[in-house]
């Protein structure tokens, strides 16, 4: 079912809008084109992220990070993606034991992973992003293992598993 909605246009296309709706609860124009949901998406959480640097008090400089510099970077922008390796680890071991395949993705394209990034977008803005403003907020100090740690719960208290399984079906 997976693949044969991302091989037809038109069963891909409301996979897409439905994903949306789920993360944004609004409807899209439909005559938007993918690359120009992709830029929706990215605008809303550019906005999320300035709207938590805001509340918390944590200084936002936009999303940089380099894999051979981890350390270079500042702490928000560690948090966020220690918080991203734990949601994408989550939802990609949740998409492989259901039978999906994680590389066949509806915004997200063309990469091993795409459908794991498509997954794991539904609950960033609302799970793991704000959990990062916050815990950079309280301290940087031992930001990755102590977001991971928060992670963990995060999941747990919100029950973020048992909802992956039903979004990735619907």
């Amino acid at each position: 079912a997976q693949a044969r909605a991302w091989a037809d246009p038109e069963l891909h296309r409301d996979v897409v809008e439905r994903m949306y709706r789920i993360r944004f609860a609004e409807a899209l124009a439909p005559d938007l084109t993918i690359e120009q949901v992709r830029g929706l998406e990215g605008v809303r959480v550019r906005e999320t992220y300035q709207r938590l640097s805001r509340e918390t008090g944590v200084a936002w400089k936009g999303r940089n990070y380099q894999r051979g510099a981890w350390q270079a970077a500042d702490p928000i922008n560690r948090a966020i993606s220690a918080a991203s390796a734990v949601l994408h680890g989550l939802c990609h071991s949740i998409i492989v034991a259901t039978g999906f395949s994680p590389g066949l993705g509806f915004v997200h394209t063309g990469k091993s992973l795409a459908f794991v990034y498509d997954i794991a977008d539904l609950y960033k803005c609302d799970v793991t992003v704000p959990l990062a403003f916050r815990l950079v907020a309280e301290s940087p100090l031992e930001i990755e293992a102590r977001t991971r740690r928060a992670c963990r719960e995060a999941f747990k208290e919100s029950r973020l598993l048992a909802t992956i399984v039903p979004d990735i079906r619907r």
